[in-house]
């Protein structure tokens, strides 16, 4: 992972964009987190799906003043996933004999340029190597799995993998250093096989090869870090944008105006300018932003198909409009005025975060 771009808000927060992808191609899709820092959902989903596909690195993204037990108290985190990450480190260390050799044929892509990890967390479990791509798992059991327990815990664990949307492969020990060629000749099979399922995937959703994601996992970070819907100098970030109805009424949208305040001048704050050079640099031919709590697929401009394969994965209604008017919004912006397919997520606030990884995982995996 690496940032693009960076800025320093008014609070000394600093807003990235970032990437996964070594080069950056025409087809660019924009992700956005946390316009109102009272609706975290965006950066908990991004940051864990980015750390989820590329964990080797740590996440680069600072947490809000307060620490990190602030901000797992407005997240909802479970404490496993720290867990995970610190045993599977342990288990890189005490490695088999079998997850050795097999881990050697399958490191540095040797195996036909598959990637895998190993000792690869997922969930509270750590699985032994994974290929995240093709979403394929690989065991190594040992003879302590033979037991009756043991075949009910990997019975669990199976069952949990394959509810996450992976396929899982079990060899034993003796078959690694007996057959390790018959092991190989499964794996590819597999792999094989998992490519078929899920080629689609990439063509699901907009109307091209959508393969390259920017992130800003935060827009608003010293919102989220005071609490609030609106930035440091009191500014409703989605209503600052410079649109034609800029500083309209804004009354209607909800019981506290302030709380939608436009601002003193169109795209006046650091965190809306940033938005509105990136566009403007990387021409995005899709845009998402995550928000928080309608549960509905909104969209502006050419963006109604899209709306609705969104809507399949995640099941919650399209709507073309939010219901009140939004002078100055993001969508207005982008969407009607520059004619880019723009969603804005609504998310699920009654649910713990968590909850939601699969469904905007399966999203995020759609767009590349």
């Amino acid at each position: 992972m690496r940032v693009l771009q960076s800025v320093k808000t008014k609070m000394g927060n600093d807003i990235e964009l970032i990437t996964a992808d070594e080069n950056i191609s025409e087809s660019v899709v924009l992700v956005i987190g946390v316009f109102h820092g009272d609706e975290p959902q965006g950066k908990y989903l991004i940051d864990k799906y980015l750390t989820f596909k590329y964990v080797d690195c740590p996440s680069p993204y600072p947490s809000p003043q307060g620490g990190e037990g602030y901000y797992k108290a407005i997240i909802h985190s479970h404490d496993y996933t720290n867990f995970s990450q610190k045993f599977a480190k342990i288990l890189r260390l005490n490695s088999t004999d079998a997850e050795k050799r097999l881990w050697s044929v399958l490191r540095a892509n040797r195996l036909y340029g598959y990637h895998f990890k190993r000792q690869k967390p997922i969930g509270n479990y750590v699985a032994d190597f994974v290929c995240l791509k093709y979403r394929l798992v690989i065991e190594v059991d040992g003879g302590q799995h033979n037991s009756l327990v043991g075949l009910r815990h990997d019975s669990k664990r199976t069952e949990y993998l394959e509810s996450q949307g992976y396929k899982v492969l079990r060899f034993w020990n003796n078959e690694i250093f007996d057959n390790i060629d018959g092991v190989i000749e499964k794996i590819l099979i597999t792999l094989e096989e998992q490519a078929s399922t899920l080629a689609p995937l990439g063509r699901g959703i907009g109307r091209g090869a959508f393969n390259k994601l920017l992130f800003i996992p935060c827009l608003n970070p010293d919102g989220m870090q005071l609490n609030q819907r609106t930035n440091a100098n009191g500014v409703d970030l989605n209503r600052n944008f410079p649109t034609k109805n800029w500083g309209e009424d804004t009354s209607k949208a909800g019981s506290n105006p302030a709380n939608y305040f436009g601002g003193p001048s169109p795209a006046s704050e650091i965190e809306t300018k940033f938005v509105v050079d990136i566009i403007e640099e990387y021409n995005p031919k899709l845009i998402i932003s995550l928000h928080a709590p309608y549960k509905i697929v909104n969209y502006d401009g050419p963006a109604e198909e899209i709306a609705q394969k969104i809507s399949n994965i995640i099941g919650y209604p399209v709507e073309a409009s939010i219901g009140y008017p939004t002078p100055g919004s993001f969508g207005t912006y982008c969407g009607v005025e520059r004619n880019i397919p723009t969603i804005t997520l609504e998310l699920d606030e009654d649910i713990p975060v968590e909850e939601l990884e699969k469904p905007i995982f399966e999203i995020f995996d759609e767009l590349l």
